[in-house]
């Protein structure tokens, strides 16, 4: 999968699952200041590990990686990438 199509599946599960009354994220945007929390950010953790079939380790779980959907997309970009 493309960035593009992986970000729009973390935006479609936020957007469904966590943002379902408040106002939709959108790619691009902060997921912080979209008012995910601690509770939020493990659901979508627990999204890519049944989605994509990997754990974010500890290590990797920084603001750069989970800034935005499209952020979190690179990141799981190059984790299925081959080495």
């Amino acid at each position: 999968m493309e960035p593009d199509q992986i970000a729009d599946a973390l935006t479609a599960f936020i957007n469904t699952n966590i943002m379902a009354r408040g106002h939709p994220v959108r790619p691009n945007d902060d997921l912080e200041a979209a008012g995910l929390d601690s509770m939020a950010l493990l659901k979508v953790l627990l999204f890519i590990e049944a989605e994509f079939g990997f754990w974010i380790p500890d290590e990797d779980l920084v603001r750069d990686t989970l800034r935005s959907p499209l952020a979190l997309a690179n990141y799981i970009r190059r984790r299925q990438s081959p080495s």
